[in-house]
Parts: C-alpha cells; sequence; structure tokens
C-alpha cells in the first residue's frame, strides 16, 4: 500500500474494481453441447467478470432439437439489448449460426480457432460465437473464447473498411430482413451514438 495516498482512495479503488460492470452475455446449447456449456459458462462468470442473462438449457434434455427456438430467443434477447454478446455450444456451431443469422441485426460466425474468432469481432462486430465441442477442447475453446471476448469492435480504431462493411450489412439486412419494433439499440452496425437506418 502506498503510504502517501489517503485511506479513503485505496477504499474507492478498491470498491470500483469489486463492482465493475460485467459484460452481460447470453449463452446456450444443444444437449451434445451441454457439458461444454456448464465448463464455459463458469470460465465467463468466474474469470472473464461475465453475467449471464440468458441460458435457457439448466438440463441436457433441455437442449434436444431446440436450436431454432433458442436461436430465435437469443436474437430477441440480444436485440433488445439485455446483451450485446451471445455463445451457442453445439457439435460444431454450424447450424445455429445459420439459423440466427437470419434475424435483423444479428451476425453470428461458427468458430474454431482464436484467430478467426478474433477476426469475426475486429472485422464484423459479430455479437454471436457458435462453438463446437466435437471440433476442440475445453482450453482451446477458452482460448477462442477469449480472443473474441476480449476484442471489442471499436469504431476510433476499427478499419474504415470493416466500418463500411457494416453499413453494407444493415442496408442488406433493411432490404431483405425485416427490423422488429423492439430493436432498442443500433446493433452495432453504428457506433453507439449513432440511430441505425430502417
Amino acid at each position: 500500500v502506498n503510504q502517501y495516498l489517503p485511506t479513503s482512495y485505496l477504499a474507492l479503488v478498491l470498491y470500483n474494481r469489486l463492482v465493475e460492470m460485467k459484460t452481460k452475455i447470453a449463452i446456450a446449447c444443444d444437449d451434445v453441447g451441454f457439458d461444454r456449456k456448464e465448463e464455459i459458462k463458469k470460465y465467463l462468470e468466474e474469470e472473464k467478470n461475465a453475467e449471464v442473462v440468458y441460458d435457457p438449457v439448466k438440463r441436457k434434455e433441455d437442449g434436444f432439437n431446440n436450436f431454432a427456438r433458442h436461436a430465435d430467443e437469443m436474437a430477441g434477447v440480444i436485440q433488445r439489448d439485455a446483451c450485446r454478446l451471445g455463445i451457442y455450444i453445439c457439435g460444431t456451431g454450424i447450424g445455429f449460426t445459420c439459423q440466427i443469422n437470419k434475424h435483423w441485426g444479428i451476425r453470428a460466425v461458427a468458430v474454431t480457432n482464436p484467430y478467426s474468432a478474433k477476426r469475426a469481432r475486429l472485422s464484423n462486430n459479430a455479437q454471436v460465437i457458435g462453438l463446437g465441442c466435437r471440433v476442440n477442447d475445453l482450453e482451446y475453446t477458452k482460448m477462442i473464447v477469449d480472443a473474441w471476448y476480449d476484442n471489442a469492435f471499436d469504431f476510433a480504431t476499427a478499419r474504415e473498411n470493416s466500418k463500411k462493411n457494416l453499413l453494407e450489412a444493415e442496408r442488406s439486412d433493411n432490404a431483405l430482413l425485416t427490423k422488429p419494433e423492439d430493436v432498442r439499440w443500433n446493433m452495432g452496425f453504428r457506433p453507439d451514438d449513432e440511430k441505425s437506418e430502417g
């Protein structure tokens, strides 16, 4: 402890660290991915300062043949701004990401390595990743989660091409998909202080 700092200042610093804002996140799985989902959920909460706000699969059976419903629900949770990130775990992560990408404003990618996970976020501002428990072991999956979770898209420093691609994606979503009335944010197409088109 620095003897020159007032005790009240040190107490304030410690308090701020304890109550740091948690990143809200959604997580779901099928029956195949249930055990890995539980491990990743624990990792997110204990190591990554995350607060899981959506987790519909409490038992392995809850994940059986429900990936489409979970994709629809997770998309809604993100669109309504209950959280801005989501993870789905199954055998490969592919089917779920195909389904959730049908929703306005959602950008989801099945990823199998840390570099692709990092670029999904930094290049595309992808809110959702699909992970395969049959593709990677737990420790490598944690590395993938870290690469995506720890590399937030920042409009101030992002590549100009990435920002232009997001605007093009917004135009495409507006042309091809119906924007729900209860969307409460711009879905990361633009900086937080800008409204989305459509």
